[in-house]
């Protein structure tokens, strides 16, 4: 990742920055040299790093111009969002240097709204509610039930008019928050979703008049949202979805272009919002990191790593992986099934050796079966190819 990082400098500056920057950094060269190399160093000089990722986690830079485009980012978002400054925001995500933190802290100081960011430990989050009741509450979606159940049983959900779920929630997820929020008796709170992916620097949002129906609110001006084929990375039409990757616009520290995030979406839509009637371009049907799951020991397993192995084996006409727990005890495992027109032993010790090689790691099992065995083959499908069993 360091090699992604960009190190510019006062030749780089004047290519790249815009013309008003330009010509006032050029008014300041002549006044004070000193003002002029100041907004030189702010567009070009790394000076702040978060941390991101799914398989393995890495850090994205950003310049001080990075982190005035994060602030303006943010201060939309709330617009999407519905709030304000006479909001007053709860976080409960861990105080860390993560993209998402980072960009909630920007949007309220962009914003003007007051903000208050005690931690994810629930007992710091209820007293820090009882101190200053929120109208705003942002948490992760795996422990939003769990936090907001607190809050209703301490009485601090009195005020809260919005809770935002970090992190694009399943429709269980929601429709649990919900549940706890009319069992504290808060029954007009919005339930909405923000979601930065992974290697991103902003966070997309909900907005409020849909309610969550009508998907994620990009920036066109800051990223090109695309879309790819999960198994092979080949382009994909935006209308039938697929992987989602970014490729970051205007931002000076870190260099990523059409990036893939693991996040599965049913369709990228440049179409007006139904709801408000934006028309920037919206990610529906959002799956987060759905191609790099967790393992029993506590592992991830990338399966575009999975996927690009078995494709990348001419001897492999087919396959399918099936994900899902054992019928003898439910545990979690990873089965592929191949075919192949060689010696289906010599195509399994090939495909296990490249496995290792690119993975790290082996599935449960690797098994021989004819065309007709992989259509048999049961589950809701994740990609083509990649089948999840309940």
């Amino acid at each position: 990742m360091a090699g992604l990082v960009m190190h510019g400098g006062e030749k780089q500056f004047a290519l790249h920055t815009s013309g008003p920057q330009l010509r006032r950094a050029i008014r300041l060269r002549v006044a004070r040299s000193g003002d002029y190399q100041q907004i030189v160093d702010a567009e070009t000089k790394p000076t702040t790093y978060s941390w991101t990722g799914l398989g393995f986690r890495y850090p994205i830079a950003s310049t001080r111009g990075d982190l005035d485009v994060i602030a303006r980012a943010g201060a939309r978002l709330w617009r999407v969002l519905g709030l304000t400054a006479d909001d007053a925001l709860l976080s409960a995500l861990p105080v860390a240097a993560t993209t998402e933190h980072i960009a909630l802290q920007y949007a309220a100081l962009a914003a003007g709204t007051p903000a208050l960011f005690p931690g994810d430990d629930i007992d710091d989050i209820v007293a820090t509610a009882r101190l200053a009741p929120p109208t705003a509450l942002a948490v992760a979606t795996s422990s939003a039930t769990d936090v907001v159940n607190a809050l209703g049983a301490a009485s601090a959900l009195s005020r809260v008019t919005t809770v935002l779920l970090v992190g694009a929630p399943t429709a269980d997820e929601r429709s649990g928050v919900v549940r706890a929020l009319r069992d504290a008796g808060t029954t007009n709170a919005a339930v909405l979703a923000v979601h930065a992916p992974a290697g991103a620097r902003v966070m997309w949002g909900e907005c409020r008049e849909s309610q969550g129906v009508t998907g994620l609110h990009t920036y066109p001006d800051l990223e090109v949202v695309q879309t790819v084929d999960p198994e092979t990375g080949d382009d994909a039409s935006a209308s039938s979805g697929g992987e989602l990757v970014l490729t970051q616009l205007g931002m000076r520290g870190s260099a990523l272009l059409r990036w893939r995030t693991a996040d599965l979406v049913e369709q990228v839509t440049s179409e007006s919002c139904p709801a408000c009637g934006r028309t920037s371009p919206r990610v529906t049907r959002l799956r987060r990191e759905a191609l790099v799951i967790g393992t029993d020991v506590g592992r991830s397993l990338d399966l575009r790593v999975l996927a690009g192995a078995l494709a990348g084996r001419s001897e492999i006409t087919d396959w399918r992986v099936v994900l899902g727990g054992r019928l003898r005890d439910g545990r979690g495992q990873i089965v592929v099934h191949l075919q192949t027109a060689a010696d289906p032993g010599d195509a399994a010790v090939g495909a296990a050796a490249d496995l290792r090689a690119v993975g790290s790691r082996l599935p449960t099992q690797l098994v021989a079966a004819t065309a007709e065995e992989l259509n048999a083959l049961g589950g809701t499908p994740l990609t083509a190819r990649v089948l999840e069993r309940g």
